[in-house]
């Protein structure tokens, strides 16, 4: 598969090489609007100028490709996905899907319309963890989940290439991971949250850096949410910590490690093995997209799924700003 990638500074550079080094797939152009980060990536991929652009449209024009993969901020990432869409391409796209609802769902319906593959890369999900925990709990041996708690604690700076402005910078840039990994491992979609975002007095933030939210899912499992960019204590792994209280047992997510606890036996304490192999994060992600595409299917992540998850992130912000409850299904249907 011929892929072009279209933004490659900050964040974008981790993917250069995971689309040389993957058996599949080919780099055949990069795009940037900054010429540094242009020049930058030129020199780690190795590509010739003439197939390095500062405008997504003269790449596609002028190089064919079989997918991008879109690494540009949010607010930009409708307009490269449309004008891929526009020229037949599939898209791989970096989260959130969009910076709006509204332009999220435009994407889903460009891509429906032009028979293309539109993945989002919620690469937590395929964290072996993530997968195991999964597993544990749709085996149904202890029982289904009453209730969960996640806390998430990180003390980050952006670098330059991000900005601290962002309105609701952990909701729309982090939390959706925890958002979307609640959907996955429960296999249960989210009826309404009741949130609250702010900004600590020694916070670095321009807007909220944390929040916390009650979630209510389908057959009345309760999720509580807890996440801070600027903590002052312990921090968390990026995946955080998670408790999922069953009638049997608790499973506990702890320094990325996946643990059991008996109901009967609280003192116990059983880490289970994780599965091994390369095929993890954003390298997972390339290869679901891959295989989508060749097999003509939905991606785990297409898309028309993530739009759910977005709208936890939205129903978050609008619940912490009115001081109300918020029905998911109201902000997926505006």
């Amino acid at each position: 598969m011929n892929i072009i990638q279209v933004g490659v500074g900050g964040f974008g550079q981790t993917w250069l090489g995971r689309i040389q080094r993957h058996p599949d797939t080919s780099l055949v152009a990069i795009v940037d609007t900054d010429p540094h980060a242009l020049a930058a990536a030129r020199a780690q991929t190795g590509l010739a100028p003439s197939h390095c652009f500062q405008d997504c449209d003269d790449a596609f024009d002028a190089v064919r490709a079989d997918a991008a993969l879109n690494a540009t901020p949010p607010c930009v990432h409708h307009q490269v996905a449309l004008a891929a869409f526009e020229r037949g391409m599939h898209v791989l796209t970096e989260k959130p899907i969009a910076d709006s609802m509204e332009r999220g769902r435009r994407m889903v319906e460009a891509a429906r319309e032009a028979r293309r593959t539109l993945m989002v890369s919620q690469n937590y999900r395929f964290r072996p963890w993530a997968r195991t925990m999964r597993q544990l709990l749709q085996s149904g041996r202890f029982g289904p989940p009453d209730n969960i708690s996640v806390r998430f604690a990180r003390s980050l700076r952006f670098d330059p290439a991000l900005s601290p402005r962002m309105a609701h910078p952990l909701v729309r840039d982090m939390s959706i991971h925890h958002f979307d990994l609640m959907r996955a491992l429960t296999g249960r979609e989210p009826l309404s949250v009741c949130a609250r975002t702010w900004k600590p007095q020694w916070s670095w933030f321009e807007e909220d850096p944390c929040a916390a939210a009650l979630f209510e899912f389908e057959g009345g499992l309760k999720v509580v949410y807890e996440g801070t960019w600027v903590t002052r204590g312990r921090q968390t792994t990026w995946d955080g910590y998670w408790s999922i209280e069953c009638p049997e047992a608790v499973i506990e997510l702890r320094a990325d490690r996946v643990h059991v606890i008996p109901a009967d036996h609280p003192g116990e304490d059983s880490e289970v093995a994780l599965p091994g192999g390369s095929g993890t994060g954003q390298t997972a992600a390339l290869e679901e997209f891959c295989r989508a595409v060749l097999e003509e299917r939905e991606p785990e992540t297409s898309g028309r799924d993530n739009l759910r998850s977005l709208a936890m992130s939205f129903a978050v912000m609008e619940s912490s700003r009115t001081g109300r409850p918020v029905e998911i299904a109201h902000v997926l249907g505006r």
